[in-house]
């Protein structure tokens, strides 16, 4: 099912992602939701989808995990998670970093065509998803420059990986632009976060956040004017908690903001309607996008968001 934005349609099921105790080792994890498709099948259903000229359709995948596509665009993906590697690396932390989303994907079944990180926090460049990847030779893996240690220390050869900066652009391919934005780093693991701007060649114009830390300056070393935003909310680990993204969805101009980093993790979880809470307290009208999982939205360019500026 498409789900176009301006469309009339049903409202994302109510999922509960507090249910699991990040101090309970002993019980299993509960699943926010069940594995509605096989792997193969999702992968397959994503790679056949049509998306109309003046569309992007946009996949969850669960914390900063997107998949993007235009018509006739390359397949992109950003910060793809398919693993539960980080409850495994940090077992000796008091709290679990367990994942209560099913795998969408298992990396052995992923075929996108640009895989990009904003850094290289494991929840965001995952080694054992990169290792385990069925590589094609056309594949480009972008990031910044510990993004890129990551990509080669799992053998991704050195001609398919592409160092992107701050204020630097790279032509992905089909006409898709993208411009590295600031992001503040959270911790000193790694201090090449970026944000990414995408520009797809029907004019629609999608920014992530990354994860970013507020600064004074923040608001005005983003990119304005954005159709799409999809911005971290989880406050934890030093990223910007709702009030914090409402302000810069605001201050920036976004027509619609997607929140993100809210689901994934049981030690790290919120409730994502606390970003359209935050910006109706601050006066703003920008509409917010709760992204369903398995279901594809389709931004279109032709359909104004409600509160929009023309």
């Amino acid at each position: 099912m498409l789900v176009e934005w301006g469309a009339c349609t049903e409202h994302m099921p109510h999922y509960v992602f507090s249910k699991n105790n990040p101090y309970d080792r002993e019980a299993p994890v509960e699943l926010v939701l069940p594995a509605r498709m096989p792997s193969r099948a999702f992968m397959d259903s994503i790679r056949t989808t049509a998306v109309p000229e003046d569309g992007l359709a946009i996949w969850f995948l669960g914390q900063n995990g997107f998949l993007l596509k235009a018509h006739e665009s390359p397949l992109i993906g950003i910060d793809l998670y398919l693993t539960n590697s980080c409850a495994r690396r940090f077992a000796d932390l008091p709290f679990r970093l367990d994942r209560q989303l099913p795998v969408f994907i298992e990396p052995e079944d992923l075929e996108i065509d640009v895989f990009c990180t904003t850094h290289s926090h494991q929840d965001h460049a995952d080694p054992e998803t990169l290792q385990r990847l069925k590589r094609t030779e056309t594949m480009q893996f972008v990031g910044p420059w510990e993004s890129l240690e990551c990509y080669r220390n799992c053998g991704i050869p050195e001609a398919q990986c592409r160092l992107l900066h701050p204020n630097q652009r790279l032509q992905l391919g089909g006409g898709v632009d993208l411009k590295g934005t600031f992001a503040l780093p959270t911790d000193a693991t790694d201090l090449n976060h970026l944000g990414l701007l995408f520009r797809f060649t029907n004019g629609i114009t999608y920014y992530n956040s990354g994860d970013t830390g507020e600064c004074a300056l923040l608001s005005s070393l983003l990119p304005h004017n954005v159709d799409i935003c999809s911005i971290c909310i989880n406050g934890g680990f030093h990223n910007l908690a709702p009030m914090d993204a409402a302000h810069i969805v605001h201050q920036i101009g976004a027509r619609v903001a997607i929140p993100c980093h809210y689901d994934m993790m049981v030690n790290n979880a919120g409730d994502p309607e606390m970003l359209r809470t935050a910006l109706h307290v601050i006066g703003s009208e920008t509409p917010v996008h709760v992204m369903d999982y398995y279901v594809p939205w389709i931004y279109r360019k032709h359909r104004r968001a409600p509160g929009a500026a023309e």
